[in-house]
């Protein structure tokens, strides 16, 4: 059986436990090009050229990272509150109090953890 941990706070989370995913994507973000007729004619050999031999001296993870990274994240549900309260500066000890609905016990109570 597979052991899901937190990412949060590295607990455990039981199977069948209420847990969330988060999943973040980073892409670079470019503005819209404008290409005209002198654009699609000119000879992009040279400026092509310079552009592998920038990279080339880059690590291939590094060159990827800036383009494009993603996240996968499993959290329990306190790690789930600190994050929502602050997502760019997540940190699992600044979890808030636990509110009187337990979302796990409720979503349990209704049957959920069955199947």
């Amino acid at each position: 059986m597979i052991e899901i941990r937190c990412d949060g706070c590295s607990e455990v989370i039981p199977p069948k436990s209420l847990r969330y995913s988060v999943n973040i994507d980073v892409r670079a973000a470019y503005d819209e090009l404008e290409i005209g007729l002198a654009d699609l004619v000119r000879d992009h050999r040279d400026e092509l050229l310079r552009l592998i031999e920038r990279l080339s001296s880059q690590a291939t993870d590094e060159v990827e990272a800036s383009v494009y990274k993603k996240f996968k994240f499993d959290l329990c549900p306190s790690c789930q509150k600190a994050y929502l309260m602050d997502p760019l500066r997540f940190h699992p000890e600044r979890t808030p109090p636990e509110s009187e609905l337990n979302i796990d016990e409720f979503l349990r109570s209704l049957g959920m953890d069955e199947g």
